[in-house]
């Protein structure tokens, strides 16, 4: 039973995460970002029901575990500790690889860590782990595990003078953690852009929207007339006194039911 008391310990785990940083989140509106109805997600927190490697799976999916966190939870389930009782050929992968898509996956899922990377670009960086943590509102901790974790993968690394730079290789990550990193990225964002909407005053920050009527086919030139416009602001924002880190957001999303979704339903 060690698999139902790691999913039980799990939920519990990232509800408690949810409820901390907004104290009026619900089990109903956990129970809609796993997939479970909240009599089902009830039962399973109070281990009154137990869960299948098939729904294991696809609550890792919808909590977007890290690779090492997935492996860690699946090896646990009593057929695959069955297969490595008697040696039969598991898919089981090798704990260096895993801890390497871990810190990748952490690097492009959680935001601080390309924040950190922008922060050296400011006209007063210093490498200390305080400084930087005080200037993105982190704990010293979180900020030095973020740094370590980033000279680990190859993206910063020290100077002789024991200073933070940037490393020369390029950033690439293995192919298993793109996806759901990406996906855990953007959660991140439209969370960052609710705290500062509340937080920051209009003249630091601007939000806009308006809403189209659209041909689906223009959707590839909407995709690309966007990153344009990204190379071009970055280019002309980014010069003079860099004193502060930015995060530019742009959401371009359906408000209406897509018509191949209503076909679907008749």
């Amino acid at each position: 039973m060690q698999e139902q008391l790691a999913i039980q310990n799990l939920l519990q785990a990232r509800l408690g995460e949810m409820k901390r940083k907004n104290p009026s989140y619900s089990v109903r509106a956990f129970a809609k970002k796993v997939g479970l109805n909240s009599g089902a997600l009830s039962a399973i927190l109070n281990g009154k029901r137990n869960v299948s490697e098939i729904l294991a799976r696809r609550i890792a999916e919808r909590l977007m575990l890290d690779p090492q966190e997935r492996a860690e939870l699946f090896s646990l389930f009593p057929e695959k500790r069955r297969y490595q009782k008697e040696g039969m050929k598991t898919d089981s992968v090798d704990p260096t690889y895993l801890q390497l898509s871990a810190a990748q996956y952490r690097v492009v899922g959680e935001w601080q860590h390309f924040a950190i990377l922008t922060l050296l670009e400011v006209q007063d960086f210093d490498s200390s782990a305080e400084w930087i943590a005080k200037r993105l509102n982190l704990s010293v901790t979180k900020t030095e595990q973020s740094i370590a974790r980033m000279i680990s993968i190859g993206m910063l690394e020290r100077n002789e003078d024991g200073k933070l730079i940037k490393a020369p290789q390029k950033f690439r990550t293995t192919d298993d953690v793109v996806d759901t990193s990406i996906r855990r990225s953007h959660e991140e964002t439209l969370e960052l852009a609710k705290e500062s909407l509340s937080r920051d005053s209009i003249d630091e920050r601007d939000f806009t929207h308006i809403s189209l009527a659209i041909d689906p086919k223009n959707m590839s030139m909407a995709k690309e007339l966007i990153r344009k416009f990204q190379d071009e602001f970055a280019t002309l924002v980014e010069s003079g006194n860099q004193a502060e880190v930015y995060r530019l957001s742009m959401q371009f999303f359906p408000l209406s039911v897509l018509e191949k979704n209503l076909e679907k339903k008749v």
